[in-house]
């Protein structure tokens, strides 16, 4: 009887254990929370105009009104004004400037005509000095140099005669005394004289053949290499002065370039001072709202913002931002780790940080996966704004959350 009460026992404690089994996996398992990825942003005016002076001569502005921060301004309205002082002083110099440059470009002109013409003497005097040379050595070797050897030797033949006929006269007198045709007193003077004219045409004759020898062999020559010489000389002196003439155009053809190109940089520099005359008013180029300086990612530069009266600006900085108030966008602070978890098309709750009770939605029509700045990438989002008011306006920052694919 017990053995059959423990089997009883026994299955009836199977069968509950296997019913509780059966009831517990019939329950639902509970779903994982989806994590949610939180981000900062700021909203952006999709339209807007950076605004500068943009003067191309005056390089420094001060200002000397702008309207004020967040003011709604219409197409041409005034906005920022510049002292004129120092752009009208600019002016004045450049206008004297430029009458210096005319003086100058006048002066370079007379200066020109009278070196081209100065140029054509000094080339003319080239050519001559080089043809007198020229023909000083054409002189000497067609004719001088011949004529130089036969005087030598004509002079030599003329010694030589010379000497002949004194002893030729002195053979004479002596036949002449012996047959006594005259006095004896009368011969010593006249044989003395004859010998004395014999000695000097002797003496006469050595000296014509030591100089007859010399022109032939070293006063000639000399002469020949002189005129050679003097020749090759004059050649480079020519050439030299011509290439100096030349060089001496293209340096004074330069200079009178630079002249022009220094009036006519004068002339534009002075159009460009009387055109900027017109940016010392910078006038809205549409409707919007004005904000000071440089925005850049939706921020507003700390250091621009502070423009105001008296401050000195650049012709190309940017002195106030024209925004559109609508429509806006969000400009995204992403981290590194974000990228993996946004993509182009995701929809975003957009939470503004100055109405957290109003919820926006948003998504996002760019992702760069270059970095601004270490840890920093940049993403774009559009958004939809009711008409609730306050409005939200470029500038203002908020949230973003995202939501994550659930966990399987």
């Amino acid at each position: 009887m017990k053995t059959v009460l423990s089997s009883i026992g026994l299955a009836s404690s199977v069968l509950a254990a296997v019913t509780g089994f059966s009831q517990e996996s019939k329950e639902p398992k509970p779903v994982a929370k989806a994590p949610i990825t939180k981000v900062s942003g700021v909203f952006e005016a999709r339209q807007a105009s950076e605004l500068s002076a943009a003067t191309k001569q005056v390089k420094s502005l001060v200002i000397k009104r702008v309207v004020p921060q967040g003011t709604l301004v219409r197409k041409g309205q005034p906005i920022v004004w510049f002292e004129t002082e120092g752009p009208e002083q600019q002016l004045s110099e450049a206008e004297n400037n430029l009458r210096l440059a005319e003086i100058a470009m006048r002066e370079s002109e007379f200066g020109l005509e009278q070196f081209q013409e100065t140029q054509k003497l000094d080339k003319a005097k080239a050519q001559r000095t080089y043809q007198n040379a020229k023909q000083d050595f054409d002189n000497f070797v067609r004719t001088d140099r011949e004529r130089q050897v036969l005087s030598a030797e004509f002079s030599l033949k003329g010694s030589k005669a010379s000497l002949e006929n004194a002893l030729e006269e002195l053979v004479q007198l002596e036949k002449m005394y012996k047959e006594d045709e005259l006095t004896e007193e009368s011969e010593e003077i006249v044989l003395k004289r004859a010998k004395r004219s014999v000695e000097n045409a002797q003496f006469r004759l050595t000296g014509s053949e030591i100089t007859t020898e010399r022109s032939l062999a070293q006063t000639i020559p000399r002469t020949q290499a002189e005129h050679d010489d003097s020749l090759a000389r004059q050649q480079l002196a020519f050439d030299k002065a011509i290439r100096t003439l030349e060089f001496d155009r293209q340096r004074r053809s330069v200079g009178f370039d630079k002249s022009k190109e220094k009036l006519e940089k004068e002339k534009a520099e002075l159009k460009e001072l009387r055109e900027d005359r017109k940016h010392l008013v910078i006038r809205s180029p549409a409707d919007g709202i004005i904000y000071l300086g440089k925005i850049t990612r939706g921020r507003i530069s700390v250091k621009s913002s502070t423009l105001t009266g008296g401050s000195t600006v650049t012709n190309k900085q940017v002195v106030v931002t024209l925004v559109r108030p609508k429509p806006l966008v969000i400009r995204l602070d992403l981290q590194e780790k974000d990228l993996g978890k946004i993509k182009v098309g995701r929809k975003g709750t957009v939470t503004p940080t100055a109405f957290p009770d109003r919820k926006l939605v948003g998504t996002v029509t760019s992702l760069s996966y270059i970095p601004l700045a270490n840890d920093k990438f940049d993403g774009v989002m559009t958004v939809k704004l009711g008409n609730d008011e306050p409005a939200i306006t470029p500038g203002m920052s908020c949230s973003v959350e995202f939501e994550s694919e659930p966990a399987e």
